[in-house]
């Protein structure tokens, strides 16, 4: 049966959010849990959360080329 939440429930979920590490394991919990409601707004946390990291490390990689190309050029 599934189970609708409540704003109680959704306080509770956006506080674990905030929580650094906290909110990736519990993500991960509701995730793999299929009876929590929460089961499919984790799942897509996730993956959002997953492309973010993805794009800012392509974000520094591209800057640290930048930063070590101009100073290779005026190290003379």
């Amino acid at each position: 049966m599934e189970r609708n939440m409540t704003l109680k429930d959704w306080i509770i979920t956006m506080i674990l959010l905030a929580l650094p590490i906290v909110n990736i394991v519990m993500l991960i919990i509701w995730a793999v849990d299929k009876d929590e409601p929460r089961n499919l707004f984790a799942k897509a946390y996730l993956i959002v959360m997953a492309g973010a990291f993805v794009l800012v490390i392509i974000f520094y990689i591209i800057m640290l080329v930048i930063i070590f190309a101009f100073s290779a050029a005026f190290a003379y």
